[in-house]
């Protein structure tokens, strides 16, 4: 099955997007995806069968997995276990090949990077030692989480007990002018999702008509570009919502929409919720300074 090209949203002030899944709120799947940004996985503990690429390889008491990009997988997680927890970190390519490469410090870092291309699985051993440090995110601020990042790499790096799942891997099933062109409508859409999205401008930068445009997009993503764009504004205005910005309209405005009906309509229909009733349950009985159905 062809996978699904899947846009990884990174916040504006960090280099790094990392989640935290228990077992009791780590319902949502994204089935069988692919996407150009690194990932490494911590999975606690349980057992599961990894799917990824054409490998598919079974695990017992957790698993830790580093993937480069544009390696097709599907989710990781389990639910054999009450306090599992599940750590997803994924970082753009821009991150790693460019920024962390002018170190020469970090050279076994950078060796790291280039053998996470063919699928990284780490022993027990190491997943047990490192568990901790996964474990500790949560409490870090942007500054700690880069660091315990590095610091997770550079452990990584010096270990010899993993095992790569490909000697090279290539994605065959998507062009690599296909991907680009991808790379560039999420790019665009995470410069431009506070204002005016251009349907015309993306669909001329791209050298296609907008039918075209929309025809690919659908294509290679299996959505259509409106549903994307409305789910990835959902996706920042929660961002702003978690970081104590209690002001709906505000928020409305500052991840791109511009009527309170329709915001409310698009946040029910990818939250399950109203953002009142999203921030009453987050925030107990903080008296909101403005109302949305």
């Amino acid at each position: 099955m062809k996978p699904i090209l899947e846009s990884i949203n990174v916040a504006v002030d960090t280099s790094l997007k990392i989640e935290s899944y228990a077992n009791e709120n780590h319902c949502a799947s994204a089935g069988w995806h692919v996407h150009p940004e690194y990932e490494m996985v911590y999975v606690k503990n349980g057992s599961g069968i990894l799917r990824i690429g054409s490998q598919k390889k079974a695990y017992s008491n957790g698993v830790l997995v580093f993937l480069g990009g544009n390696i097709p997988h599907a989710d990781f997680g389990n639910r054999d276990h009450v306090d599992n927890l599940e750590i997803v970190i994924q970082f753009k390519k821009e991150f790693l090949e460019e920024k962390l490469k002018i170190f020469p410090e970090l050279g076994k870092i950078n060796a790291l990077i280039r053998k996470s291309k063919q699928g990284l699985v780490f022993g027990p051993e190491v997943h047990n030692r490192l568990g901790p440090d996964f474990e500790r995110f949560g409490d870090l601020d942007h500054q700690g989480k880069l660091i315990n990042l590095l610091s997770i790499l550079n452990h990584l790096s010096r270990e010899t007990s993993y095992e790569p799942l490909f000697d090279n891997f290539a994605l065959d099933n998507f062009k690599k002018d296909d991907i680009k062109r991808l790379e560039e409508i999420f790019e665009y859409v995470n410069e431009h999702y506070s204002g005016t999205i251009s349907l015309v401008e993306i669909s001329t930068q791209l050298g296609l008509t907008s039918n075209s445009f929309c025809r690919f997009f659908k294509k290679m993503t299996q959505r259509t570009f409106i549903d994307f764009v409305n789910e990835f504004r959902i996706n920042k205005a929660l961002e702003f919502f978690n970081t104590n910005n209690t002001l709906i309209t505000e928020v409305m405005y500052q991840s791109g929409f511009n009527d309170p009906s329709y915001f409310s309509r698009q946040f029910k229909k990818y939250q399950g919720t109203t953002p009142s009733t999203y921030l009453k349950r987050k925030y107990g009985n903080l008296l909101l300074q403005d109302t949305l159905l």
